[in-house]
């Protein structure tokens, strides 16, 4: 449900762009089908997967792919230091993923 979510994320976001590009309204009324969606498919996924780690990677992957959309589809600049943004966004996933991997015992309680 994870990866759906990403995907309508997607959709939604390239097709405001695109369809805006073109003049049509399309655009929205698609990508805010895609979002609710999007949504929805992220509510069910948080059944089974931590909502840190859940959203964290929806709009950290989903940042990523419309930024690579954004290049290859819509030719928008990746000057370095923007790159290096993207970099530490990863990073960043990464180690979300990483601490929730952690077993119970060794992670944070907050039971006190």
């Amino acid at each position: 449900m994870l990866f759906l979510a990403i995907m309508l994320e997607l959709t939604g976001t390239s097709s405001m762009k695109f369809f805006t590009m073109q003049g049509g309204s399309e655009g929205y009324i698609t990508m805010i089908s895609c979002m609710l969606f999007s949504y929805f498919a992220l509510s069910k996924a948080v059944v089974r997967i931590p909502i840190s780690l859940a959203y964290a990677v929806w709009e950290g992957v989903g940042l990523i792919g419309t930024v690579c959309i954004a290049w290859s589809v819509f030719h928008e600049p990746m000057p370095p230091l923007k790159l290096l943004g993207f970099f530490v966004i990863l990073s960043g996933l990464a180690m979300i993923k990483l601490g929730t991997s952690l077993p119970e015992k060794e992670a944070v309680s907050h039971d006190g």
